[in-house]
Parts: structure tokens; C-alpha cells; sequence
């Protein structure tokens, strides 16, 4: 069975639930039609329940059958408590952007470099404002933010 069917058959499981179980009834049928006893075909053919839980694990995925009958129930449950629901998925946004919020600042403040310039050549901070106009500026790199870093004491 393919897996587009498959997937299908999740969204469509009623159709899907009388489809197995018209098939066990023939299959009963066919063997009482045969000249058996209907209680010995009862016997013979097992639970009925259990080859069409069987059928259905094969005709569709059980993972993506149980994901759909959660958001189902979980979508009934919302409906019945609108007020409460709303109240919890509002704080649950307002707990996501916060979050969210708090994570950009820490990230543009500590994780991230500033771009701040810092020279690579001379290191001397005297020089005059009209040398370095004129001067060739040595190459700049930007220097990460010296974060939690111990300072030396002189």
C-alpha cells in the first residue's frame, strides 16, 4: 500500500472503518454461503475486532491516526471552555514573545560582536586628530566584545 493512500486513509477513517469491516462480513459470508455452520465459521474466523485492528495498522499509519484523533479531541476540548482557552493561549503567546524578546537582546548584546572597530597597527591613542585625516589609516578588524572577561589590575 502506498503511502499517500495511507496517509489518506488517516484523514478518511470512518470510510475506512466500514470498508474492513463489509470485508470481514463477506469473508463470513462466503463460508456460511459454502455450507459451514455459522457458529463454526464464528469460531474458526476469530475476533472480528482484532483483524480489523490488524487491517487498519495496515491500511493506514497509526502514529498519523493517533496525531489526528489528539488534535480532534484536543480541538473539542477547546470548545468547550472558550474563556479558559483563550486565557491560556493568550499567556502562552505572551510567554513565547517574551521569551523570544529576552533572547534577541541577550543575543545582540553578548552573543554577538559588536562592530566596533579596532586598530591592528600602531597603538599608540596620542596621535593627533589632523595626522590621522592625512595619514593612511592601518587595516581595522572588528573586535569581539571582551564579555566576562577578568580585568588586570596594575
Amino acid at each position: 500500500m502506498s503511502l499517500w493512500s495511507r496517509i489518506a486513509n488517516v484523514i478518511r477513517g470512518e470510510r475506512l472503518s466500514r470498508e474492513i469491516d463489509e470485508e470481514l462480513r463477506s469473508h463470513i459470508q462466503e463460508a456460511i454461503a459454502e455450507g459451514r455452520d455459522p457458529a463454526e465459521v464464528q469460531r474458526a474466523f476469530g475476533s472480528a475486532l482484532r483483524y480489523g485492528e490488524d487491517s487498519r495498522e495496515v491500511h493506514l499509519i497509526p502514529w498519523l491516526d493517533s496525531l489526528r484523533a489528539d488534535a480532534v479531541f484536543a480541538w473539542r476540548r477547546l470548545n468547550q471552555a472558550k474563556v479558559t482557552s483563550a486565557a491560556a493561549i493568550l499567556s502562552l503567546a505572551l510567554a513565547i514573545g517574551a521569551c523570544t524578546a529576552t533572547f534577541r537582546l541577550i543575543d545582540a548584546l553578548f552573543l554577538r560582536p559588536l562592530p566596533v572597530a579596532m586598530r591592528t597597527g600602531s597603538t599608540s591613542s596620542h596621535s593627533k586628530t589632523s595626522e590621522r585625516s592625512t595619514a593612511k589609516m592601518p587595516s581595522m578588524t572588528v573586535a569581539p566584545i571582551p564579555c566576562f572577561a577578568k580585568c588586570e589590575r596594575t
